[in-house]
């Protein structure tokens, strides 16, 4: 399987009897640092990772950081809200007859703004400000619960990322061995820069969720490491029906960029509380892969879904299956030896039915660049560093595996040789460089 798959973690997989059964599928947990503390944080990956060991699989970890995220402050219990009711919101804490905000949102908001709580699922328009009170009427009936996420309809909301918290988290993960942060409501490549200033050397998942981000996105894509488009923030900055078009535009910027994109948000909503998927479902999983996607991920469905199980085999089979519709990546530009190595590698896989492309590596350079290709053959990234295979497991079509260490061309395709004959590979291309040179590829081998 090519396509990578991306499980959030929470108390729908934390017992290890559920987890063991997913871990065979997932390539990537995703732990969401707006909900738990630091010991939970912990605590999850020191789960995640005891239980891939025992199972002989390398998983990576994303760290997706908060942002300037709006949200409702915490609540004693859930509120029961009906359909036309006036409901009163105010930041701070809570008081009688009104709703805690996490944020101040007060100066953001006109008597024309509405606003969705929680992915949408409660809504209501704003009837009058007075005196720092949001005066709401409820447009639908349902549940308020802490800490979720809001949205503005017809506002002027100026936050951006990085948050000081947004630094302070993406240090921790750093220091705790993640392999991906999540920078959330990006709007322009500056905040990317930002970050890195202040946080040092990261791979930035730069998620796509505000309208600015879309008008932006060539030189987004030009900066991240990564791109998520985060459909559930993003449907609320543009009208729905156009979802589609915008994370088709994502996509082939991130592709024309070489950079791996995640596409998210309700792949299988109706899991969370069903073991069968809707047919719409299976299709918008199966077209976001056809489309280019690198990565596909489950967010409620395995973090707190009754079916998390289910739901990771029912994504990885649909993304699988949709593999074979997958072309070739037309924006591929070449800039050097290197870039004409990789695309003389993608192609001779492909007119000559190649097994298998290997890529002895140190950086993961090289495989990224055949992984934008998308060859119809396997890409197998050979290297000494579990963090570069690790960091890999975001891109299309690369498997990776270790390698001892190598001085010379010819004990590396001893090595090579020993790897393919492991793995019942007879016919097969290398792709590789001089021994412990960083970004020096200028060879092409095929051997069958």
């Amino acid at each position: 399987m090519k396509t990578k798959i991306i499980a959030t973690y929470g108390p729908g997989i934390e017992r290890k009897s559920v987890l063991s059964k997913i871990v065979p599928h997932v390539d990537i947990f995703r732990i969401n640092f707006s909900h738990g503390s630091k010991e939970f944080w912990l605590d999850a990956v020191e789960n995640i990772l005891s239980v891939s060991r025992v199972q002989g699989k390398e998983v990576s970890l994303l760290a997706d950081l908060p942002g300037p995220k709006i949200r409702l402050g915490a609540l004693e219990k859930e509120i029961s809200v009906k359909k036309g009711e006036t409901v009163t919101f105010r930041y701070g804490r809570p008081s009688e007859g009104r709703i805690p905000l996490g944020h101040d949102i007060y100066p953001y908001l006109t008597t024309g703004s509405s606003i969705s709580i929680g992915d949408g699922y409660m809504s209501f328009s704003i009837k009058k400000l007075s005196k720092g009170d949001i005066i709401c009427k409820a447009m639908n009936s349902g549940m308020l619960q802490s800490r979720k996420g809001i949205n503005i309809r017809n506002g002027n909301v100026t936050a951006a990322p990085p948050t000081p918290e947004d630094v302070t988290f993406a240090k921790f993960a750093k220091k705790n061995n993640f392999d991906f942060i999540g920078l959330s409501f990006v709007r322009s490549a500056e905040n990317i820069l930002r970050m890195r200033k202040a946080a040092g050397e990261l791979f930035i998942v730069a998620k796509i969720e505000r309208a600015e981000a879309v008008k932006n996105i060539d030189e987004i894509a030009a900066e991240a490491d990564g791109i998520m488009v985060a459909r559930g923030d993003l449907a609320f900055e543009i009208p729905v029906e156009r979802i589609p078009i915008v994370q088709a535009k994502i996509i082939r910027s991130s592709m024309k960029h070489h950079k791996p994109v995640i596409v998210a948000t309700q792949m299988l909503a109706s899991m969370v509380n069903s073991p069968m998927p809707t047919r719409a479902e299976v299709n918008d999983i199966a077209g976001a892969v056809m489309g280019g996607a690198d990565c596909v991920m489950l967010s409620e469905e395995t973090a707190v879904g009754n079916y998390p199980v289910e739901a990771v085999r029912t994504l990885a089979a649909t993304a699988k299956s949709a593999e074979e519709m997958s072309s070739r990546n037309q924006s591929f530009k070449i800039g050097g030896i290197s870039d004409s190595i990789t695309f003389a590698a993608a192609e001779i896989a492909d007119n000559y039915k190649t097994e298998c492309i290997f890529a002895p590596t140190q950086t993961g350079s090289t495989a990224m660049k055949l992984s934008a290709l998308r060859p119809s053959s396997n890409i197998i990234a050979l290297s000494r560093s579990s963090k570069v295979r690790r960091m890999l497991n975001m891109f299309y079509g690369v498997r990776s595996g270790e390698i001892r260490g190598y001085g010379s061309v010819d004990k590396m395709l001893r090595l090579v040789k020993e790897a393919a004959a492991s793995r019942g590979i007879k016919r097969y291309i290398v792709v590789s460089g001089s021994p412990n040179h960083a970004g020096s590829t200028n060879t092409l081998q095929y051997i069958e």
